[in-house]
Parts: C-alpha cells; structure tokens; sequence
C-alpha cells in the first residue's frame, strides 16, 4: 500500500459523504424537516476529504487535466448552490418545489463529477458530462414533482 492508495480511499471517503449530505437533504425536504445540523457537520468533512486529498493527487499525479477542473468547478457550484438552498430554505425564502429542484440539479451533477472521477474524459467529455448529469438530474426531479402534484 503506498501514500497514494490512502489518499484516493480518503478523497473516495469525501464523495461518498457528499452523496451521503445529498440523500440527507433529499429525504428531509420530503419529509418537510430540515437536516442542518447534521449537514453543518459533515458538510466540511466531506469538503476537506475531497479538496485536500485531490489537490495532492492533482500535485502528484494527475496535473490539471481537463476532466480535474471541471470537476473541482463542479463541485464548488454544488456546495455553493446547496448552501444558498439550505440558507434560504431555512429562512422560509425558498419553496419547497425550488428547494426539490436544486437538489435533484446537484445530485445530477454529483453524478457528472462521478463519471468524471471514473471515466477521466478530455475537457470537452468533461462539460458534456457534467452538463448531461445535471439536466438528467432536473429531469428527473421536475417528472417527480409533477407526478406528485397531480397525484396530491
């Protein structure tokens, strides 16, 4: 086992948290409670097992590749969007239908930077995999939501 293992298992750690933040909130806005608590804990956690550990992988052994940018540009715009989501939702600014819809948009999108993680693709694959994420994920959402509100 060398240095590199452990910091792929730790950054690996980070994404499976960040997905783990993602079903939290998902689940609390259906259940129309709120999971903050919890996400002000893990939310950092998941922040330093992914960012520390990539920039030492991008340091030692990917360099800035197409695929790392986007996915690091990815990732900033899930944790600021899920911050403005969770801020508003918590202040009664956001809907909850809004609050659904960003969610699904940055679950989709977690999955475009899972693909990017996995499949390594050139700057162009990088976009369309991202992008192809997130409007599945909006897809998705807004078939949810639109099926629950004629169905309630």
């Amino acid at each position: 086992m060398d240095v590199y293992s452990i910091v792929l298992f730790l950054h690996i750690v980070g994404a499976v948290l960040l997905f783990v933040l993602l079903t939290v909130e998902g689940v609390t806005l259906r259940q129309a409670t709120t999971g903050a608590a919890f996400n002000r804990v893990a939310g950092p956690i998941s922040a330093l097992l992914i960012l520390i550990p990539g920039f030492y992988m991008v340091a030692t052994t990917w360099g800035w590749k197409g695929w790392v940018v986007v996915g690091l540009a990815s990732w900033v715009l899930i944790a600021v969007v899920g911050a403005i989501t969770g801020v508003s939702v918590l202040r009664g600014r956001m809907a909850p239908r809004t609050a659904a819809i960003s969610w699904a948009a940055r679950v989709g999108l977690a999955l475009g930077v899972l693909f990017l993680m996995t499949a390594k693709p050139d700057l162009a694959g990088s976009l369309v995999s991202v992008v192809v994420g997130t409007v599945l994920g909006l897809a998705a959402g807004l078939a949810v939501l639109g099926r629950r509100q004629v169905a309630g």
